[in-house]
């Protein structure tokens, strides 16, 4: 019976756990809960780790199995950041695949069937299978959680870690590597980054925010802090300001920020930023509200988005690299204003 109400949700009985433990009955309240959940039958969750396969359209699909209450609480960061990683027979990448680009999500998301997997998808179609990796990583269960701070942690602390360790498990040594982060999953690909930068630094590394959630005492220049000498790296920063505030709104240090609020063709939206990101790589917005909406990907001439990519191209890449990093942000304007008959009559 108790197995069967934790596979509906382990995280609702290991929070009545944890709540009696705290009570005073049990000694060590976490080591109880665990060995609790092993008398349980209930071990694999304490044991989840990270899953790589293929979805439907042949993307990689990098899956967290984790979840915030059961690897953050009770089996702790330090050990969870250490998966077991396990990949799918049928994943073969390319010898010659010495790219690799990883989508990401953020609170209360998802990375497979969404638009990850969407800006993935895209990017697959515009680059060569043997030179590029496309790849998606779900760590849904750690961004599943009432607490966006917590989804932050989760991230930094696990599920970039868990990232790093499921690239490395690949066994293939990526020159380029471009990591893609909406709100608290820019924690996640910055740990990521930091990890890879320790085990196996790529020649180059490519890191979009968007929207970057930053917590309260958090530290926004974290995010452009992951590697040190004699890696060629670049971080930009597309945000909006709407209904977060000043939680995804800053300037990050050492990266080309973009203000893209101004084109969002209805409400300011947290969400915008991988809208308009997929945009620019398809050349038009995919949602059925916006599908008739002008897309703005340039200021004063310089492109914006996935122009700025290795994907996109050599010569659009080294011109980012040598783009003024660390200024105010360049604000994207619209041609017109989005709000008129005009736009209806389409």
């Amino acid at each position: 019976m108790v197995k069967a109400i934790c596979e509906e949700g382990a995280w609702c009985l290991c929070f009545l756990v944890l709540a009696a433990s705290a009570s005073g009955q049990w000694s060590d309240p976490r080591k109880d809960v665990v060995r609790f959940m092993e008398s349980a039958g209930l071990e694999g969750y304490l044991r989840a780790g990270v899953e790589v396969g293929r979805d439907a359209n042949g993307l990689l699909e990098i899956a967290d199995e984790g979840t915030f209450v059961v690897q953050y609480m009770i089996v702790t960061p330090e050990a969870a950041a250490e998966p077991n990683v396990v990949i799918d027979a049928e994943v073969a990448i390319a010898p010659t695949a010495d790219k690799l680009v990883v989508v990401t999500h953020g609170w209360i998301d998802r990375g497979s069937s969404s638009w990850p997997a969407d800006i993935a998808a895209a990017i697959a179609d515009k680059t060569d299978p043997n030179v590029w990796v496309c790849a998606v990583f779900d760590w849904h269960g750690g961004a599943g959680v009432i607490n966006p701070v917590d989804a932050a942690r989760y991230g930094r602390d696990i599920g970039g870690p868990r990232l790093a360790a499921a690239i490395l498990a690949l066994g293939q040594r990526f020159r380029h590597v471009h990591l893609i982060g909406h709100s608290a999953g820019s924690w996640t690909i910055r740990s990521a980054a930091q990890q890879l930068c320790r085990a196996a630094a790529p020649e180059t590394l490519h890191m979009t925010y968007l929207d970057a959630y930053i917590p309260p005492q958090w530290k926004p220049g974290d995010l452009t802090e992951f590697c040190g000498p004699g890696v060629v790296w670049y971080a930009e920063h597309y945000y909006t300001r709407d209904i977060t505030l000043m939680y995804t709104e800053y300037d990050l240090p050492d990266a080309l920020n973009v203000d893209i609020t101004d084109i969002d063709p209805w409400f300011k939206e947290h969400e915008f930023p991988y809208r308009w990101y997929y945009a620019s790589i398809t050349g038009r917005y995919a949602r059925f509200d916006e599908k008739k909406s002008d897309l703005v990907t340039s200021q004063n001439g310089l492109a914006y988005g996935f122009t700025r990519s290795l994907q996109a191209g050599n010569d659009t890449w080294r011109q980012s690299l040598r783009l003024n990093k660390g200024a105010p942000a360049v604000r994207l304007k619209p041609a017109k204003t989005p709000f008129n008959l005009d736009f209806f009559r389409k």
